[in-house]
């Protein structure tokens, strides 16, 4: 997305394509202590190919600690990180958390990599008028590399447009492929969409992708992706806090074993579902 982030790996290869692919796919906005807002942003530039430089900008603003976390094992502290090499072919998203004092903000986007002459495919979304509720109209972006063709699979029914656009009538969850195309070779990515039954919260959570498994006092950097909410409950079995009401927390355990991270999504009186996930500590 993933550990539990959504990372389905590309197995794809390109030529040399030089690109700065800008989508957003996630922007966070945190007020500090002084009430200007945190923004983490950043842009990218280089070839989308195995073992070349990729340069990563920081742009975002009022803040005074970054993290970076480029979902292939390698963090960075620096507000511009070194450039990075990324040494498999694959869809990486790559994380950002901008914070001050115990505000932050996080900003991902998902770049692919791949190597030789094969297509590689991938493609962000956002939702139309940020509906995320059915009737709810999907933007789908192409962001595939080396490929001429497109084939789209969405509920049984294939298109063959570069973007597309969708809307799903009825809630659910629902399995949406791009397959790139070049000549005889073809590259798959998956990914699932979520549309919600009405405009209630829906808890969502991830992290960045990291060596498992965790390790006993690790910080542990929790990625909020709730929708149609203003206001979290989170809650960490026998973690260090035992709970928090903010956006993005940390987390840290003090012994080896399994532990439940919990998230309730709220929304003035409305409260989502639960959304839990167990994590291993070493």
């Amino acid at each position: 997305m993933k550990l539990l982030i959504r990372l389905s790996l590309v197995l794809a290869v390109l030529t040399l394509i030089s690109s700065c692919k800008k989508s957003k796919q996630r922007i966070n906005e945190q007020p500090d202590n002084n009430g200007s807002a945190i923004i983490a942003y950043f842009n990218w530039s280089g070839v989308q190919r195995v073992n070349s430089n990729i340069k990563f900008t920081n742009a975002s603003k009022n803040a005074d600690t970054y993290k970076w976390d480029f979902g292939n094992g390698q963090t960075s502290a620096k507000h511009t990180p070194d450039d990075v090499k990324f040494t498999a072919a694959g869809a990486y998203t790559i994380t950002l958390v901008a914070g001050k004092g115990d505000n932050k903000a996080v900003y991902q986007q998902t770049i692919a990599i791949a190597g030789n002459e094969m297509p590689a495919a991938y493609f962000s979304y956002t939702f139309k008028d940020q509906r995320n509720y059915a009737p709810a109209t999907v933007l789908f972006k192409n962001e595939s590399v080396n490929a001429d063709f497109y084939k789209w699979q969405i509920n049984g029914n294939t298109y063959n447009s570069t973007d597309l656009q969708h809307t799903f009538n009825q809630a659910g969850d629902y399995i949406v492929k791009l397959t790139a195309i070049k000549g005889q070779d073809e590259n798959t990515f998956t990914d699932t969409i979520t549309v919600a039954p009405n405009n209630n919260p829906i808890a969502r959570f991830a992290l960045p992708y990291h060596p498992y498994p965790y390790t006993v006092n690790e910080p542990i950097q929790l990625v909020n992706q709730s929708t149609n909410a203003d206001a979290w409950e989170w809650t960490f079995s026998n973690g260090a806090p035992a709970s928090s009401t903010a956006e993005h927390p940390e987390v840290k355990f003090g012994a080896p074993g399994v532990y439940t991270i919990t998230l309730i999504a709220k929304k003035g009186s409305l409260k989502s579902a639960p959304r839990s996930i167990n994590i291993k500590i070493n």
